[in-house]
């Protein structure tokens, strides 16, 4: 029987001093029958050359040149490169397991997704692994998974620890939407998820490294990523009513309430005025519902937004943001 061809697809943008690491863990994969794609994003530390130098390591490696245009322009780059059947992303500064692959692809057949493990790695300033802690899952092992969305919330975010049918992918022209600074990778996994009925969790362990010197994207809250993160909130709560008609209530109010949390200060803007006026869009964004199946402070939370106390919300969260 042939075997499946796998496209693994790693975004590459001023990584050099963890690609090796990442490349040669995916090297020494023990599933053979696959394609790395190195997207190199306009790189200006020296990344670009050791891509260049890393191709000779191997003839499954191929390595795409472009322009700086964000790491969701390099992820649809790879997905219009990739000759496989089934779809990987790995992080450039990350690492993944020996049988990583192989578990995938083991069970590919039973299940529309495949979720895998994800362990957090966390360094000091010399690159010492001093803590690791493995993510639990929450929902059963296998189900469908519209039925068990909001067990599975945590693990549905981003592309990372899951295999992607390259078939879905293509008939539905499925793309990152390049103008987002944020949730890019959200919106295209709600795309995605339409058309996905069952779900399996695999033990196949993504390391997701967390550097003390890394500054993240995600750190770096403005205006503008808050507009984004509205965008797909409003995204979400479309494709929840349809997807998830029994509980899309209780998952948008989930994630209402960590809006709130997310965005008590912005990077460029720490006014409480201005904290104001964010929960007021948040709030007038799609009808709150207190569902009692959240915890108790959430639902006094949306009682009080639907009370439009909105000061007392920003007490609470200003003097939790303090002592954090």
């Amino acid at each position: 029987m042939k075997k499946s061809l796998i496209s693994i697809i790693v975004p590459v943008y001023n990584s050099k001093a963890h690609l090796v690491c990442c490349v040669t863990s995916i090297l020494n994969q023990s599933y053979k029958q696959f394609e790395l794609l190195l997207i190199d994003d306009g790189s200006t530390d020296g990344s670009s050359e050791l891509c260049d130098e890393l191709l000779q390591k191997s003839e499954k490696i191929r390595v795409i040149h472009k322009e700086n245009g964000g790491v969701s322009t390099a992820r649809n780059r790879g997905l219009e490169e990739a000759h496989g059947d089934y779809i990987i992303f790995i992080d450039s500064d990350d690492m993944i397991s020996e049988k990583y692959v192989e578990a995938f692809i083991n069970t590919s057949q039973d299940a529309d997704l495949i979720i895998g493990s994800i362990e957090d790695v966390y360094t000091d300033e010399r690159g010492s692994i001093y803590k690791k802690e493995l993510r639990k899952h929450k929902a059963p092992l296998q189900g469908n998974l519209s039925e068990q969305y909001y067990n599975l919330i945590d693990w549905l975010r981003g592309p990372v620890a899951k295999l992607y049918r390259k078939d879905i992918i293509d008939e539905h022209h499925l793309r990152f939407d390049e103008n987002l600074s944020v949730a890019e990778d959200q919106v295209f996994n709600f795309s995605y998820y339409r058309y996905v009925i069952s779900y399996k969790i695999e033990e196949s362990l993504y390391q997701y490294f967390h550097y003390n010197m890394k500054i993240s994207l995600s750190n770096l809250y403005t205006e503008k990523t808050f507009s984004d993160d509205l965008l797909k909130m409003n995204t979400e709560y479309e494709f929840l009513r349809a997807y998830c008609p029994n509980n899309y209530n209780t998952i948008y109010t989930h994630q209402v309430i960590g809006l709130l949390n997310k965005y008590t200060k912005l990077e460029d803007d720490s006014s409480v005025i201005s904290y104001y006026r964010r929960i007021k869009r948040i709030t007038q964004l799609h009808p709150l519902v207190i569902d009692k199946s959240l915890g108790l402070k959430k639902q006094l939370i949306i009682y009080l937004l639907l009370m439009k106390q909105y000061w007392i919300v920003i007490i609470y969260y200003r003097y939790k943001y303090r002592h954090n």
